[in-house]
């Protein structure tokens, strides 16, 4: 899937999940700024993401792969 400005997400790092938005994305949707309300594995609010070859998130700030999927 292809990201874009204004997708909503479901944003999960292991068992933590939140709600979260898509708020700046490259024009290819591999590199991801994600805002949420919540504390997330020392992301306050904001986290940058990039997507890898094998199609996995990690978080810029700490590695650590970030699940992604879409909420309607």
């Amino acid at each position: 899937m292809s990201w874009r400005k204004d997708d909503r997400v479901m944003i999960a790092i292991g068992a933590d999940r939140t709600p979260g938005v898509v708020v700046l994305a490259s024009g290819n949707g591999k590199s991801l700024m994600l805002q949420f309300e919540a504390i997330l594995h020392g992301h306050v609010a904001m986290m940058p993401v990039l997507q890898e070859d094998d199609g996995t998130f990690r978080s810029i700030v700490t590695g650590e792969t970030v699940q992604l999927t879409p909420l309607r």
